[in-house]
């Protein structure tokens, strides 16, 4: 769609296809994941949301929507868009912070990111009073673990059926039997543009994207605060005017800093990246190699980075 309006090349936008992700057991045709994929996509607002904001935004920019699909077992190289089964449908107030995506953790279950709702500084129309990042009465700003299958086809699980009747929340997701949604694994993000899973330790490590002066990488717990929009990296962030400082007094002591950030004299968006377990580069192993967007928006200028982690 764009939002300068020359709808090319040439314009800008945060919408679109952000994730897909193949079941665990995609080639095991023993098990209901066989054959299933699953998409994560910026679409029209076309149909009710599970998931809005607590401030309800007064015009819902478009819907997230994560679906699930079964691929032509005559063609297994082509999709059965008539299989498409929709999963999740979430209100965005803005088209921005939509980024984010979907994997598979080691644990089986599907790990969703989602920004805090778009716009800047966290606040404005849909943000509430203190926003989304801090708030765990709403899926924005927060990454979601859920068992996709339709709940039909695992009929031996313990985990809860959703509201809507699409997937199951793991039982043993922090707010099941508490205050928050049920689907919520961890929260306090702007905008976890992209996530990954270390291949050895199994460790979450998420990209995200801040505001106006600082880039964080997070390593992901359960239940774990990373303090948006109290804090940006490691600074106090204030919403009023996007500004940092080193004042961290009266903050949350539950707030989990990042185990590596950047300034904006070094990059303006973090991409994310994954830990490194090859053997052609000995000099990266263990390490997490990473990209950022660019220095500046007037002229391309990305670059590439590593980090040790821990």
């Amino acid at each position: 769609l764009g939002i300068i309006g020359s709808f090319d090349e040439n314009d800008y936008d945060e919408r679109g296809l952000f994730g897909i992700a193949l079941h665990p057991d995609f080639t095991n045709t023993q098990k209901p994941g066989y054959g299933k994929i699953y998409t994560y996509t910026s679409e029209h607002v076309s149909g009710i949301a599970d998931f809005t904001t607590n401030q309800p935004p007064t015009i819902i920019n478009n819907q997230s929507v994560i679906a699930e699909w079964e691929i032509n077992t005559r063609n297994p190289n082509t999709i059965l868009t008539s299989s498409r089964r929709e999963i999740m449908r979430i209100d965005q107030p803005q088209f921005n912070h939509n980024g984010g995506m979907l994997a598979f953790g080691k644990d089986g279950y599907l790990y969703i990111s989602l920004g805090d709702g778009g716009n800047a500084n966290d606040s404005g129309d849909g943000h509430g009073i203190s926003g989304n990042g801090q708030d765990v009465n709403t899926v924005h700003g927060s990454i979601l673990r859920i068992d996709p299958l339709d709940p039909a086809l695992t009929p031996n699980s313990n985990d809860l059926i959703s509201d809507n009747g699409e997937y199951r929340v793991p039982l043993d997701n922090p707010f099941v039997g508490t205050d928050g949604i049920d689907e919520i694994f961890a929260y306090g993000f702007r905008n976890p543009f992209i996530f990954s899973f270390d291949s050895v330790t199994g460790r979450l490590i998420v990209g995200d994207v801040g505001q106006n002066n600082i880039e964080e990488v997070d390593i992901v717990t359960k239940r774990g605060n990373y303090g948006w929009n109290l804090k940006e990296g490691k600074f106090r962030f204030n919403s009023n005017d996007g500004t940092v400082t080193n004042d961290l007094s009266d903050l949350p002591k539950n707030l989990i800093d990042p185990v590596a950030q950047y300034d904006h004299d070094d990059g303006i968006s973090i991409i994310g990246g994954f830990i490194y377990r090859g053997t052609a580069i000995p000099e990266l192993f263990g390490k997490y190699v990473f990209g950022d967007f660019s220095r500046g928006f007037l002229n391309p200028s990305g670059r590439l980075f590593y980090a040790d982690l821990w």
